[in-house]
């Protein structure tokens, strides 16, 4: 198990994968440009960085219902908004508060700025 002060390269690039994503989701939002590949691309990287932090974290606590499955990566495609603060709380109990709210406000806070950055661009 982690102490309070180490984090997991997984988890940083979880982080990392959020900020960059959703900074350039709001700032395509912003300037209402979409693409199909970029969207296709998002996806794809969304859910390998989410199954690459999920199995590493699961061995770190030892949650073995949580890595030894063969069909991880689609339960975790299908249910993924379910089964991640299930897990969560389930490893860390309410210190997986923690947890959320620095994935939320990592993913809510990179896309206000890429908003905000797409629309002073555009004055």
């Amino acid at each position: 198990m982690l102490s309070n002060l180490q984090i997991s390269k997984p988890s940083i690039l979880w982080c990392g994968f959020l900020f960059f994503s959703q900074l350039i989701n709001g700032f395509n939002n912003a300037r209402n440009s979409y693409s199909d590949i970029t969207s296709f691309l998002y996806a794809l990287a969304f859910y390998w960085a989410l199954a690459w932090w999920f199995i590493s974290d699961s061995h770190n606590y030892d949650a073995g219902w949580a890595g030894g499955h063969m069909d991880m990566g689609m339960f975790l495609y299908v249910a993924w908004i379910f089964l991640i603060p299930y897990y969560l709380f389930k490893t860390r109990g309410w210190k997986a508060l923690y947890t959320v709210i620095l994935f939320l406000g990592v993913s809510i806070g990179a896309y206000i700025v890429g908003a905000i950055v797409s629309l002073l661009i555009r004055v």
